[in-house]
């Protein structure tokens, strides 16, 4: 009897012992799915609206997307305060420049909460060009102006992103292809133009669009103090083959010489449209010019 009674329990505690092994693996494999599942909702906040349209592209409607300022001015003279920290640390993703325009970055990150706080130089791997005159020496901070920098930075955000939203990895890999291929296509009509720009000589009056400038492939000549004339002068430049380049803010009212006049950043546009609009502009002159040129 004793027997009997002790085989019955080793038989009910295997049958409760393998129910256990059983199920738990289910009920972990249920936990497992839904986490991997879950939708991510990202508050993500950027320094400037130039950042905030590049994000927009990326993620489009799909999280909470804010910027702190609309221009180059407010942006260098911002004064942070423990507000600033606790909004910026309660976020999920901060997107910064780390230049001149903003002055007070490293002492703000060095102050936030960074817990499950991502942040982000979305100018990391840009291969900067210093600035000329007062700020001679300094990293210029234009470098949304010139596509193969673009790319970089949207690339960075785009990882950013990536990594806080792994579910929606292949909608952001597709929108920033999509983004890329679009302006592709746009630059791609300009390929016959590539060869006449070379037989000008360029003089540069601010330093808004080296970025640019060094994208279409040309160098153009920084004035240092001297005069349009003087520079003409000591390069030997035949002036029927002299453009000047300036950016829309800058004044320049010398009739007597060829200009472009180009859209550096100022907060009004996205950086897709700025570098589409400079581009157009830009190669456009030089159409315009051969139909007047041949109509003469």
């Amino acid at each position: 009897m004793k027997k009997v009674t002790f085989g019955m329990l080793l038989i009910t505690f295997l049958l409760f012992l393998g129910i256990g092994v059983s199920s738990n693996p289910l009920i972990a494999n249920t936990i497992d799915r839904e986490d991997t599942s879950r939708d991510v909702y990202l508050n993500i906040i950027t320094c400037n609206k130039i950042q905030y349209e590049m994000v927009k592209d990326i993620v489009g409607n799909k999280h909470n997307v804010e910027y702190m300022f609309n221009d180059e001015q407010a942006s260098k003279d911002f004064k942070y305060t423990d507000e600033t920290i606790s909004n910026i640390s309660n976020m999920d993703l901060f997107f910064y420049n780390g230049n001149i325009m903003e002055p007070w970055c490293d002492e703000l990150i060095s102050n936030l909460n960074k817990g499950n706080l991502g942040i982000i130089n979305s100018s990391r791997g840009i291969r900067t060009i210093n600035l000329t005159g007062e700020n001679s020496g300094k990293e210029n901070p234009y470098y949304m102006v010139g596509y193969d920098e673009y790319k970089i930075a949207l690339y960075n955000i785009k990882v950013a992103i990536q990594e806080k939203d792994p579910k929606n990895r292949e909608l952001y890999e597709e929108n920033y292809n999509n983004v890329i291929k679009s302006i592709d296509e746009v630059l791609k009509t300009y390929d016959d133009k590539k060869s006449v720009i070379k037989e000008y000589r360029y003089i540069a009056l601010d330093d808004k669009l080296d970025y640019f400038y060094r994208n279409i492939g040309i160098s153009p000549i920084k004035l240092d103090g001297k005069t349009i004339q003087e520079i003409i002068n000591e390069n030997r430049i035949d002036p029927a083959k002299l453009i000047v380049l300036k950016d829309k803010e800058t004044v320049f009212q010398d009739a007597n010489f060829n200009t472009i006049e180009l859209n550096g950043y100022s907060g009004a546009d996205s950086a897709r449209k700025v570098l589409l609009d400079n581009y157009n502009t830009f190669y456009n002159y030089f159409s315009v010019k051969e139909n007047n040129d041949g109509h003469e």
